[in-house]
């Protein structure tokens, strides 16, 4: 059955043709059409989608008969609205629900100039919310948690509705802390099982009676805050996302919450006080979630003790995602690695991580057999956690334990510390190798040596690791699945058109590129379009250099990749840093 975009329907007098003209008959024997001309001719289109994308959708639903009756007639049949206004539901019908409506994605309130704000809008659209009893997900945004009676409404409508799954509420003004506290409370008397609550601004409270149970909630000798009515039953949350600087508040919002949630798999940890206030979240997260096994930092100030205090509270870890910029250091390594955590892991990032030694992430590649996705390495410029090249075995096989990691993402150094002395290509080789084990890898995220300091620039031993078949490149031939690369922190590299060649062929699935700029001062130096088709098993070896002294390349221009990876494989999305 054909299904049209609203947004398209409304304008069907301008593509009447094309649309008789690309139906058959039969298929418009089953369409709802919205223009009156169309209604006397066919039968109706279905609508499973509205998506209000312009206020002439909206003047349509208020003035129109035709629509208003094309509406009326699918109301059974409409599983999802998205909108970008508020005021639409003034439009919908409050006494006839839509039976089979699952999924709300709308503003939740008009963006006002000079301090004006009207909450009429949004209790409408509660109203919406409260009829509509097939709901399953709402995604409100720009709600007003300044309002605390609109907010006791949205926590009244949470509490009592019978279907509702997942709710997600975002607010970009300032919050008032009882209205968090209203949501926080249906979503906790209701059946949601996934809440995500963000707030971009302050969260405030006016009354001084509030102020005095801050003050008495934060004290250690004090009674638990009840947000939730004692003896209610345990909450049915799994997914809890308080993204919002509650600070004092901690002890009237989260770790009230907490306490009814002993069904929690997932943990957004909020920013908080962490001196004052781990301990406690951590006591409540051994009591009272036993089964927490995906957790995220947020931006709090949590130090190496504290993140250690925090991985220890779970008993047992799948997901650490590591938000906040702070340093990870041996202690959080070391509960990281506790035998449940390390066997039970299977996505771990610290992208945003201010330091971690090279050889804590060497530690963990080789202690977590069940790694999915790793990704250490950050996408700017401002943090550079890397594997120093120094903590990886040469003389013995692959070390990492992970062989079923699907994303990577990973940085190398160390390439301009090594002694003159000493061979640096068995260490190139020894990454190959690394990599090249990966066998399930669908992306790869790689880094080379940081060049913040000009004199790396110059440096011989940066352009070791320079991605190309010389330096052994097609040892990576075994990552048949790979469908990502992104080298946009490999800056010291020298790939040529023979190494966009390689890639084409030996990564058929490859769908996404994202490469730095082709090496400067430089020209193409393809030898042939049929050079994959005559030779097929190029680049197979580590080429010059695998006598396993320092490289020196027989060819010294590199050019051109970018149009070969566009001449061979027109269908890859290309990205090029800048």
């Amino acid at each position: 059955m054909p299904t049209l975009a609203l947004n398209a329907i409304l304008d069907i007098p301008l593509i009447l043709d094309e649309i008789a003209s690309s139906l058959s008959q039969s298929d418009l024997a089953q369409c709802l059409l919205v223009n009156s001309a169309w209604n006397a001719a066919f039968a109706p289109l279905v609508w499973k989608e509205i998506f209000v994308a312009n206020q002439r959708i909206i003047t349509l639903f208020q003035t129109s008969p035709a629509v208003q009756q094309g509406l009326g007639r699918n109301a059974d049949h409409v599983r999802f609205i998205d909108s970008v206004f508020c005021y639409v539901f003034q439009s919908f019908p409050i006494d006839k629900p839509f039976r089979n409506l699952v999924r709300l994605e709308t503003l939740a309130s008009e963006l006002h100039n000079k301090g004006i704000v009207d909450h009429t809008n949004t209790q409408q659209l509660l109203k919406f919310v409260k009829v509509n009893t097939s709901l399953r997900e709402i995604v409100l945004s720009n709600f007003p948690l300044g309002s605390i009676p609109t907010s006791r409404t949205l926590g009244d409508v949470l509490a009592s509705h019978p279907s509702l799954v997942s709710v997600t509420i975002n607010c970009f003004r300032d919050a008032e802390l009882s209205s968090i506290q209203h949501v926080l409370r249906g979503a906790a008397l209701a059946n949601v099982e996934k809440l995500s609550l963000t707030c971009r601004s302050r969260i405030v409270w006016e009354d001084e009676e509030m102020q005095k149970v801050l003050l008495d909630a934060s004290q250690p000798d004090a009674e638990p805050y009840q947000l939730v009515p004692q003896g209610h039953a345990a909450s049915r949350l799994v997914d809890l996302t308080l993204d919002a600087n509650v600070e004092q508040s901690i002890y009237v919002t989260l770790l009230p919450l907490l306490r009814h949630c002993p069904n929690l798999e997932r943990l957004f940890v909020p920013c908080f006080d962490a001196e004052k206030s781990m301990m406690d979240l951590c006591n409540i997260l051994q009591d009272c979630c036993p089964k927490v096994q995906h957790l995220e930092g947020g931006d709090h100030s949590a130090n190496d003790d504290d993140q250690a205090m925090l991985l220890n509270a779970c008993q047992y870890l799948k997901t650490y995602n590591m938000s906040s910029a702070q340093p990870m250091g041996l202690r959080s390594v070391e509960a990281l690695l506790h035998h449940r955590h390390s066997v039970t892991l299977e996505k771990l990032s610290f992208r945003n991580c201010t330091a971690i030694q090279s050889r804590h992430i060497q530690l963990i590649l080789t202690s977590c057999p069940n790694l999915r996705s790793f990704d250490g390495l950050n996408c700017q410029d401002t943090h550079h956690p890397r594997i120093n090249i120094q903590d990886m075995p040469i003389h013995t096989g692959p070390a990492w334990v992970c062989k079923g990691l699907v994303e990577l993402h990973i940085g190398f150094t160390g390439f301009t510390t090594l002694p003159e002395n000493v061979a640096i290509q068995p260490y190139i080789d020894a990454i190959y190798r690394q990599l090249a084990v990966l066998t399930e890898l669908e992306s790869l995220y790689v880094g080379g040596e940081v060049s913040l300091i000009g004199v790396f620039l110059s440096h011989s031993r940066v352009w070791a690791f320079d991605f190309t078949l010389d330096s052994g490149l097609g040892q990576l031939a075994t990552l048949r699945r790979l469908r990502t690369l992104n080298i946009r922190k490999l800056r010291h590299h020298r790939i040529g058109s023979e190494e966009a060649q390689w890639m084409v062929h030996h990564w058929p699935k490859l769908k996404d590129f994202y490469g730095p700029p082709e090496a400067p001062g430089t020209r193409n130096t393809s030898r042939g379009s049929n050079r994959i088709a005559n030779t097929p098993s190029f680049g197979a070896g580590t080429g010059v250099g695998s006598h396993g002294g320092d490289r020196v390349s027989g060819r010294n221009e590199w050019r051109g990749y970018l149009q070969e990876l566009m001449r061979y494989n027109p269908s890859l999305t290309i990205t090029v840093a800048t």
